[in-house]
């Protein structure tokens, strides 16, 4: 057995660990990268790339209900108005 101890390169061993610990270092930085970059991606394709037809079409809704007037129930007499002229009112009355 002291024959087999005496045959072993501990200075190739301990560069091929050396090695292997440096490759996996750098193994992890790039899949790091790698999921970064397919993050950001994925968050330009959903967030910051244009809006879908359906998404426009219901935003431009909204702000033409905030900012027009119009009668909400006929029966009751309700109306809606601009959310401008209602805020001047609020401030106004002190409501």
């Amino acid at each position: 057995m002291t024959a087999a101890k005496e045959n072993l390169d501990t200075g190739a061993i301990v560069t091929i660990g050396v090695l292997l610990v440096v490759l996996t270092f750098v193994l992890i930085l790039l899949v790091e990268g790698w999921f970064y970059q397919a993050q950001h991606e994925e968050y330009v394709r959903k967030v910051i790339e244009p809006r879908s037809d359906k998404l426009a079409s219901a935003l431009a809704e909204q702000q033409e209900a905030l900012h027009t007037y119009r009668v909400v129930d006929p029966k009751a007499g309700t109306v809606a108005i601009p959310i401008e002229r209602a805020m001047e009112l609020v401030v106004r009355e002190g409501l």
